[in-house]
């Protein structure tokens, strides 16, 4: 059980372990995030519902040099959480990373807790880039009635239907980390079948000419009130919309060695009306809005259900770099950054 489970949305799971022969599909999809965006999948269940707050600080142990660990000056998730917060993680993790999350994969010891330097409490998540290698592993937490939340997976407010969210996360690359954009950072979706077919997908990630300003992708596969795709982005269904671009370069040398707080916002559309809202912000200061999003059409079966941090580089890092991801939390309206 992790530290920040004082408190509980609902009865607690843990994740079924995964393994690369359960993976549900796999394509490009429109960003073109290839074998990176493929999940496990096996079983069925209405899933259960979990989410967790801050409990009591963990053993804080000591460093390589024998020092124990800074700690960061962002206030760790509270234990009684404000009432529009359905989760949050500061990954204070007395324990293994695995259980923690609908999905974790860690890259091969690329996306792993680090004690160097955390935004909150002692810990954050480390995504360790290689030269030439696009995945750094990802996260993923399901939320509300979810089509392909089965067996012990954890899931967050399993029962509700969440037709907009906001997530706030702070974001630090390494010290002297070139101007460069690392692809993909954040994205929520809402998955429409059990074959893991989704009906829309909004993306944030880094602008694609290799640009350090965020990027925000808006992807529907809805046709009137059908979801045209089947399993995992794919590829014959997926349609893109227009995108938002921001203007504050945070993948830039400049701002590296900083923390960054970075926030979104999803509303669905109307079913059969063209007023669904992407937008994003860099620390408190909006950089894209759009509230003419035609998200889903006239579907709605479903509503938004999972969210994932992901480390993928789209051809390849240049060389090996960091990035460190902390203080993740998903609610019902702005969080915003203190």
């Amino acid at each position: 059980m992790s530290a920040v489970g004082a408190v509980a949305l609902a009865a607690c799971s843990h994740a079924a372990s995964d393994t690369s022969a359960d993976l549900a599909s796999s394509g490009d999809g429109a960003a073109d995030y290839g074998d990176d965006t493929s999940y496990p999948g096996a079983g069925s269940s209405d899933g259960g519902g979990s989410g967790s707050f801050g409990g009591p600080a963990p053993d804080l142990g000591s460093d390589d040099a024998g020092d124990p660990p800074s700690v960061g000056k962002f206030a760790r998730c509270p234990v009684t959480p404000p009432e529009p917060w359905i989760y949050c993680q500061d990954f204070e993790l007395e324990g293994s990373v695995v259980g923690e999350f609908f999905d974790y994969q860690d890259g091969d010891g690329s996306f792993v807790p680090t004690h160097d330097g955390a935004a909150s409490g002692i810990t954050a998540m480390r995504a360790t880039y290689h030269g030439g290698e696009p995945g750094a592993g990802w996260l993923s937490v399901a939320f509300g009635r979810n089509p392909i939340v089965y067996g012990r997976q954890p899931a967050v407010a399993g029962e509700s239907d969440f037709q907009a969210i906001y997530w706030r996360l702070r974001v630090r690359t390494e010290q002297g980390w070139p101007d460069v954009g690392p692809g993909a950072l954040a994205e929520v979706t809402s998955f429409a079948a059990k074959d893991w077919g989704q009906a829309m997908v909004a993306r944030l990630r880094s602008h694609p000419d290799e640009g350090t300003t965020l990027f925000g992708e808006a992807v529907t596969c809805v046709e009137g009130d059908t979801v045209a795709c089947s399993g995992l982005d794919d590829p014959s269904g997926l349609r893109e919309l227009t995108p938002l671009e921001g203007d504050f370069p945070l993948f830039s040398a400049a701002e590296s060695g900083i923390w960054h707080c970075v926030e979104g916002h999803v509303a669905l559309n109307t079913p059969g009306v063209t007023d669904g809202v992407f937008e994003f912000w860099v620390d408190e200061q909006l950089q894209g809005s759009r509230t003419d999003v035609d998200w889903r059409g006239g579907w709605s079966d479903y509503a938004l259900n999972l969210f994932t941090l992901r480390n993928f580089w789209p051809g390849g890092a240049p060389k090996d770099l960091i990035r460190d991801i902390d203080d993740l939390v998903l609610s019902t309206e702005r969080v915003g950054c203190e």
